[in-house]
């Protein structure tokens, strides 16, 4: 279990247990060993869409079902696949998507079923769990660096029991990202910057002597990498309709009211620049009531958005380094309630996953004929979070420890999905 406290001599002994029984492994951990020296997928964008989308009224729809809905169901470039008549971008570039329909979660709370999408983990008054960005910074950490390696654009799951070194730089306005960077006015610019930070400096020096278990060198390198971060021009302000007009219209800028085509823009030009995870949070699937209206408009915007984002990657050479990952935290009822909407659903629900070197151009899993249950191959939030790992390049056989030295594995047991790192 993540948090369950040993010693470091009985983490070794269970390691050359391990070791000595290599050769009886489960198939996935010999996967890994060759898996983890081959694929180096660089970054990762998580576009997470916060309230529950309906698996039926996107990638996994029931044509001929009641629980359908009056949404037509679209041929895509897999065949025999469809999506449904809202994701058609998305429908022409499925070679390029792996669908997984089998998703499954014992969490139907909003709040619960996010921690459990972002961590890993379900949620426990004993420990906070750090997110999927937070996880991964630290395996990355690159102190040097000008930029955060975690850029969430709208709030997410924070560092948790990892620290605030690897927590997110969260943007919450999307049309200026250095909203948080600007300094007070009549504060004196740089260089009264510099002195300050000098002054902290020399402080934290003196105070690790008093305290040396404090992080105190920790907080003095934090610090300084957000001057470093403040000074970089890579959160500065754009203007994307004019810098970028034919390829903002292409996002969708001209959909609703282009959040998603900004972010998604946003987040190609954070991972040009060197942030290695993005996640966009793109909200309003909470659709209890007047559902299919509301899944329509929040379609458009995803489908030009996401198809848009994928092209732009390949075309500038990122695609195969860069992982793209799309889930909500639950999917919705298949049965359509009195106010023509969908309520939530942990049974089953899709994820769609891009990029990243993985094989794409298949389906993962598959639901029953009512979108109700799982069919065959249930796939567990803790092998989603498998997957990502190991396409990203980490072994997730390996043991992690937290700062305090207590034993915290990458995920609760999670086991990469064979297929699409075959």
């Amino acid at each position: 279990m993540f948090g369950l406290h040993l010693s470091r001599r009985q983490v070794l002994r269970r390691s050359l247990t391990g070791s000595l029984s290599f050769a009886a492994a489960p198939w996935w951990q010999v996967l890994l060993a060759a898996e983890t020296k081959r694929r180096q997928a660089r970054s990762c964008i998580v576009l997470f869409l916060e309230g529950g989308p309906s698996h039926i009224d996107t990638f996994d729809p029931k044509p001929g079902a009641d629980t359908n809905g009056p949404f037509e169901a679209i041929d895509t470039k897999i065949a025999g696949v469809k999506f449904s008549q809202h994701l058609p971008k998305l429908a022409e570039i499925a070679d390029k998507l792996a669908i997984i329909r089998s998703l499954h979660s014992p969490e139907g709370d909003h709040d619960r079923a996010a921690s459990l999408l972002h961590t890993g983990y379900q949620p426990s008054p004993a420990l906070t769990y750090p997110g999927l960005g937070s996880t991964l910074s630290r395996q990355w950490k690159d102190e040097a660096s000008d930029v955060p390696l975690f850029v969430s654009i709208g709030s997410t799951a924070g560092p948790g029991v990892l620290g605030p070194q690897f927590g997110p730089f969260v943007i919450q306005d999307v049309n200026n990202p250095a909203a948080a960077l600007d300094l007070p006015e009549g504060f004196g610019g740089d260089k009264r910057i510099e002195r300050r930070i000098k002054a902290l400096e020399k402080f934290n020096q003196g105070f690790s002597v008093l305290a040396p278990l404090a992080g105190t060198e920790d907080f003095t390198k934090l610090t300084q990498r957000a001057d470093r971060m403040r000074r970089s021009q890579v959160f500065r302000a754009v203007d994307l309709p004019v810098t970028e007009p034919q390829l903002f219209e292409k996002y969708g800028g001209n959909v609703n009211d282009g959040y998603l085509a900004r972010a998604c823009l946003q987040a190609r030009r954070f991972v040009e620049a060197g942030v290695r995870f993005v996640e966009i949070q793109f909200g309003g699937w909470d659709t209890h009531a007047d559902n299919f209206n509301q899944v329509q408009n929040l379609s458009a915007s995803l489908d030009a958005a996401l198809a848009t984002l994928i092209a732009d990657l390949g075309e500038r050479g990122l695609l195969d380094t860069t992982l793209i990952a799309c889930f909500g935290e639950f999917g919705r009822t298949p049965k359509i309630n009195g106010d023509n909407g969908r309520d939530h659903f942990p049974d089953v629900f899709s994820a769609m996953l891009a990029g990243g070197g993985l094989k794409t151009g298949q389906v993962i899993g598959k639901s029953n004929d009512t979108g109700s249950a799982v069919a065959d191959h249930e796939v567990k939030v803790p092998d989603l979070h498998a997957t990502l790992f190991t396409a990203l390049g980490l072994d997730v056989t390996k043991d992690q420890f937290a700062p305090d030295g207590r034993l915290l594995r990458l995920t609760n047991n999670g086991q990469p999905i064979r297929e699409l790192l075959a």
